[in-house]
């Protein structure tokens, strides 16, 4: 079927006029009309009922209609992801991660694509996941790395694995000896958190008010690695995902768990809804998933 014809059979049918049809599509009146005949002879069937004041779909027409919005939407879908992959190794993938995930898990990422695609260059966007969403929303980023419970209900999202969170204690307190740290502890405990910007810092402290906890919060910061560090000085404890905690494994901070109250989020590949990731995104994708899922 031809994609001319379609086209001009679903301008004609949302303008509800021959003439504005035509205007629209910068046919002559003539040859619009030309073409939606020859539509009716292929079919076999008549799609329109002329009338003084335009044109109505007729039941044959009213089928055929979110038929050929489909067919269209994938005719336009297939030329783009071939377009995508014939630039495939001529373009930039923009990627965008959360600063809670990105030091942690984008480099041994980054090392795994660059020996699956070689001639690929990442421009990486290190930010909050509203910032993330508005760019992936504009446009600017092909695909982001974040953690739930952030809302991205607008965009696709795919599941990577799971990272547990676990309290960076001083080395000195009694639960780091324990190995463990209880819910009255980390009530009693004084408490260094993440900005609320973080989806992180949101999140725990929405765990930390469904059980009754509210700490004594003696310092907020916009860095993960400052927190560690003023745990590690002895200022108080923190919740933390474990992704962090392996990494700065230093003689002064213990990681523990609360007791009974497993904590941990979940990783997510995040881009734009009705769209597919190009090959290069997808292949960074599931490097991103083989990191997570090695912690």
């Amino acid at each position: 079927m031809d994609a001319t014809l379609l086209r001009t059979f679903l301008e004609t049918a949302d303008a509800g006029s021959l003439s504005r049809a035509a205007r629209q599509l910068d046919l002559s009146q003539p040859s619009l009309t030309a073409q939606i005949q020859r539509l009716e002879r292929q079919l076999g069937a008549t799609l329109f009922t002329r009338h003084a004041r335009g044109v109505t779909l007729t039941d044959a027409g009213q089928a055929l209609y979110p038929r050929a919005r489909r067919l269209l939407d994938d005719l336009r879908s297939a030329e783009l992801a071939v377009r995508r992959e014939q630039a495939e190794g001529e373009r930039t993938l923009a990627v965008g991660a959360i600063p809670t995930v990105a030091p942690y898990v984008l480099p041994a990422a980054l090392l795994r694509l660059r020996a699956r695609r070689a001639t690929v260059r990442v421009a990486l966007h290190e930010d909050y996941s509203a910032v993330l969403a508005q760019k992936l929303h504009d446009g600017t980023l092909d695909v982001v790395i974040a953690a739930l419970p952030y809302a991205f209900e607008p965009f696709e999202t795919e599941s990577l694995g799971n990272d547990a969170l676990v309290v960076a204690v001083p080395a000195t307190y009694t639960a780091a000896r324990a190995g463990r740290i209880t819910l009255t502890q980390l009530r009693e405990a004084p408490a260094i958190t993440l900005d609320p910007a973080h989806c992180l810092g949101e999140q725990v402290e929405g765990f930390c008010a469904s059980r009754n906890v509210s700490p004594s919060v003696v310092c907020r910061s916009a860095q993960l690695a400052t927190v560690l560090e003023l745990v590690g000085a002895g200022v108080g404890v923190s919740i933390v995902p474990a992704m962090a905690a392996a990494r700065h494994n230093t003689p002064n901070c213990a990681y523990v768990p609360v007791v009974e109250q497993p904590l941990q989020r979940e990783i997510v590949a995040v881009w734009r809804r009705g769209t597919e990731l190009s090959p290069t995104a997808r292949v960074f994708v599931e490097c991103v998933r083989e990191v997570v899922r090695g912690w």
